[in-house]
């Protein structure tokens, strides 16, 4: 089957290759892959930029349906339409395993990453590590299940924000329309951000239910969350753009003893005020990946249609095309670009 790979260390390293068709373990099931997203960690896997064992087969967001089912599977078959979580393999003893954060299992391995992804035609995962995609909800939707998990656990879970809050989104990107679509099923009012290049996707902010959607480049954040707060600030704000600029900006928008709430990755060290963090007694937040409940919410969210996807896919490339779709990903041309092997 054809596989993408990671191949070596380095900016790159990067081939679609001929390898085996896996064979699924007893506890296994193995999925035909139907569709599978870029992540922004898949592009900083091929930066050199995130931990990776090599060589080995990219891709962590994917759907698809049941090809074959180890001798102890009982709870799936063949036909069955299905995601799964990222994490790829926990100990299940550890303290953070007892508590359900397998992500902060010293032994994890996440698909895509630590273990062979679904950048391929067949990914094979535990079955316990599957959920069932719920009818009326298509298989191109449920491939962004897990950036919408993720956010689901930034927005949901790690952080509750209160109904009337005051929420600033910076980034208009895929994370943060996702972000500001969770705040608003929260009860919030969203702020959404993004500079003078990101015209259409405010529009798309404001279209998928964004109280406010504003070029920072022309309006003072800081001051439009005290007219909107009655002179305090923003209550909570997401950094979902992965750049200085965006963390100073969320920083300085906060009330004292406001939440500032990291989703997405920068790829490296930056600049951090800590003292006007101090200062102001603001919380910082962080929300890596996703989590087992934080799935399980995800798929109760899509059941109810509660969240708007279709106009986050940008485009679908077969998997052949794969250089291209990198490349639209890499110049943000759009939201989520998934390949169809």
């Amino acid at each position: 089957m054809k596989a993408l790979r990671k191949l070596h260390p380095g900016p790159g390293g990067v081939a679609l290759c001929e390898v085996p068709v896996p064979v699924p373990a007893a506890d296994e099931i193995r999925v035909r892959v139907s569709y599978v997203g870029i992540c922004g960690t898949d592009m900083h896997i091929i930066g050199d930029e995130y931990p990776a064992e090599l060589p080995v087969t990219m891709g962590h967001e994917y759907s698809g349906v049941v090809d074959a089912a180890g001798a102890e599977v009982t709870a799936f078959q063949p036909g069955d339409r299905v995601i799964s979580m990222t994490v790829g393999y926990a100990c299940g003893q550890c303290k953070s395993c007892r508590e359900g954060l397998e992500l902060k299992c010293a032994q994890q391995r996440s698909i895509g990453s630590g273990m062979d992804g679904a950048m391929a035609e067949y990914v094979t995962v535990k079955a316990d590590r599957a959920f069932r995609i719920p009818e009326g909800v298509s298989l191109e939707e449920a491939a962004l299940s897990e950036p919408v998990s993720c956010c689901t656990r930034s927005v949901l879970e790690v952080l509750k924000i209160r109904a009337g809050d005051y929420v600033y989104v910076s980034g208009p990107g895929i994370m943060g329309q996702l972000v500001a679509q969770l705040a608003k099923i929260a009860g919030a009012h969203v702020t959404v951000g993004g500079t003078a290049m990101d015209g259409g996707r405010l529009a798309l902010a404001r279209e998928l239910g964004a109280d406010l959607a504003v070029d920072v480049t022309k309006e003072d954040v800081k001051e439009l969350g005290r007219r909107l707060s009655g002179g305090e600030g923003f209550d909570v704000a997401y950094e979902c753009a992965g750049v200085p600029a965006s963390a100073d900006t969320c920083l300085k928008v906060l009330r004292p003893l406001g939440q500032y709430v990291q989703v997405c990755l920068f790829g490296k060290a930056i600049p951090f005020d800590m003292n006007g963090a101090l200062i102001g007694e603001k919380h910082i937040v962080n929300s890596f990946a996703a989590e087992r409940s934080s799935f399980e919410l995800t798929l109760r969210l899509l059941k109810e249609r509660r969240l708007k996807l279709e106009k986050l896919i940008t485009k679908i490339y077969p998997l052949e095309q794969w250089e291209q779709a990198v490349a639209d990903t890499a110049a943000k041309t759009g939201y989520k670009i998934l390949m169809r092997p």
